[in-house]
Order: C-alpha cells, then sequence, then structure tokens
C-alpha cells in the first residue's frame, strides 16, 4: 500500500504553522515595575494601582486606573505604553496600537514600545508594519533578540523563509534559550527543504520546553522526509499520547507507519481519522477492510 501523497505533509505545516506566545509583551510589566509615571501624586497612585492589577491578571481594572491617570496627566508616554500593554493581552490590539502610537508621540527612544506596538500588529496580521517597527526597536537596542525574533515570525507569515532564518539566527544568538525561536527555524527549515538542520532545531526546542509537542510533531516531519520513518512514528506517537485528537498528526503517523509496513498501525490510524469526521478513501477502505 502506497503511503498518503507527498505534497500533503509540507502543506499541512504550512497551513498550521503556529503563532507564538505573547511571552514578549508581558515581559515589560518587569522592566517597569519601579517607575514613577509622572510629578502628579494622584496619577501616580492610579498608575500604580493599574500596574498591580496588570501583574495580577486583572487587564480591564489596569485599564480603568489608566484611564484616570491620563485623565489627569495626559503627557505620560509610560502610562499611555501600559495601557496599551493591557489592552493587548485582552486581545484589543487596535486599542492598543492607539495607545502605543500615542506614546511614541510623547517619546521617540523607547524600543520596547515599538517592540510592544510591532507585536500587536504582528497579531493583526500587518507584517509590514510590524517589521517596521521591530526594525525601529532593534535601532535602538539591538541586542533586544525578541525583537529579532518577531521580525523573523513576520517573515515565516509573509512564506519568506530565508529572510525569516536570518533574523531567527540573529535573535538565537542572543538569546539561545528560547524554544519557540527554534520551533519556527525549524518551520522555515522544512519549508526550503533543509531537514537535517529543522531536526537539529526541533530537538533543541524540546530540551528546552520538552511539554510543548510542537516539537516532536515538526522533529518527526523532519525524520520523515530524512527516511527515518521509524523515528518519525516514535515522535508522532508522542504527540497523540499528549492530543489523540490530533488529525495533523494521525495523518502524519499513518504515512510513517504505510512507509515502514505497519498495516496494522496505519489502519487504526486511518479508522481513528474516520471517527474524527475525515473524508474516506477508498482506497484505504479496501486496504484495511
Amino acid at each position: 500500500m502506497a503511503s498518503l501523497p507527498q505534497t500533503w505533509r509540507i502543506q499541512q505545516f504550512e497551513a498550521k504553522l503556529k503563532k507564538m506566545k505573547k511571552l514578549g509583551i508581558t515581559l515589560f510589566f518587569i522592566i517597569f515595575s519601579n517607575i514613577t509615571f509622572s510629578q502628579n501624586e494622584d496619577a501616580n497612585r492610579y498608575a500604580e494601582s493599574a500596574r498591580k492589577f496588570a501583574k495580577s491578571g486583572q487587564y480591564k481594572l489596569a485599564i480603568e486606573n489608566y484611564d484616570k491617570a491620563i485623565s489627569i496627566n495626559p503627557k505620560s508616554a509610560q502610562v499611555f505604553h501600559h495601557r496599551g500593554i493591557s489592552k493587548a493581552m485582552i486581545n484589543d490590539y487596535n486599542g492598543a496600537l492607539l495607545d502605543y502610537s500615542k506614546s511614541i508621540s510623547l517619546d521617540k527612544t523607547d524600543y520596547e514600545v515599538f517592540y510592544n506596538r510591532g507585536i500587536s500588529q504582528y497579531y493583526l496580521k500587518d507584517y509590514l508594519n510590524a517589521i517596521q517597527d521591530l526594525n525601529e526597536s532593534i535601532k535602538l537596542n539591538p541586542s533586544f533578540a525578541e525583537s529579532h525574533l518577531f521580525k523573523g515570525y513576520c517573515y515565516s507569515e509573509q512564506k519568506n523563509y530565508t529572510q525569516a532564518i536570518n533574523e531567527l539566527n540573529i535573535g538565537l544568538t542572543l538569546n539561545p534559550q528560547n524554544a519557540d525561536g527554534f520551533i519556527n527555524r525549524a518551520i522555515c527549515n522544512i519549508m526550503i527543504s533543509d531537514n537535517t538542520k529543522a531536526l537539529d532545531d526541533a530537538s533543541k526546542s524540546i530540551v528546552l520546553n520538552p511539554a510543548d509537542t510542537r516539537g516532536y510533531n515538526i522533529r518527526g516531519q523532519a525524520k520523515f522526509q530524512l527516511k527515518d520513518f521509524k523515528g518519525a512514528e516514535s515522535d508522532f506517537t508522542i504527540v497523540l499520547n499528549n492530543t489523540p485528537e490530533n488529525i495533523e498528526t494521525l495523518y502524519n503517523r499513518l504515512s510513517a507507519r504505510s512507509e515502514l509496513g505497519n498495516k496494522l498501525g496505519a489502519c487504526e490510524d486511518y479508522k481513528k481519522l474516520l471517527t474524527l469526521g475525515e473524508k474516506a478513501d477508498s482506497e484505504w477502505d479496501t486496504y484495511c477492510s
């Protein structure tokens, strides 16, 4: 029995490219923890209350207190920046953009607000403007790894994988502990058929964050392309042990088992896919009957 067509595997990866976690956005609560927002005592009090609410995840209350601080002192770049962060944390990216832009109009020297505005544009799929803001952040602070990493993610979303890898290389040199960076570079390497590098990056992501099964899934894809079908099956099984209804990975393991001549295992995966609502295939129906 032949395996599934070669083309679907790469297409699945392109379609399933994961958005990165919002670690970059939350980072700046710590950086700004002891800054005085204003010379006005009342504005400071509201801003400090807002900061505490934000740190505890109460973003709507944080925004309400930032509103009060701004009504007293509308000239604090930091308060607009922080309110933008709280809005971004409740997925109000358009509102966050307005606050970040106001903050930038008051202070154009802060690399962090350019970075955060770039992140909101990334989540709004405005990759061109996101790259522009990340470039500004890099000009102001070339050693900030996350600006390079998110710039790489933007290029990846644009399917400019070679440029994405260039930026991810810089980001990972600056921060070699970033598991998401390795995962995304692995995906980009698969998309340009450099499966050996993809396997290495996926393995590094697993070492850094073994709880994230994306690393196993991507490494399994790389192993499959390198014809290590047994290794691919093993990685896909790890993913399915954690997420047994992962349709993409079931297709992946079915393909690996088919290449290994494991009819029983391949047919188990095919029947599981049918129970999950996937379309039947007459050839597989005959093979597994």
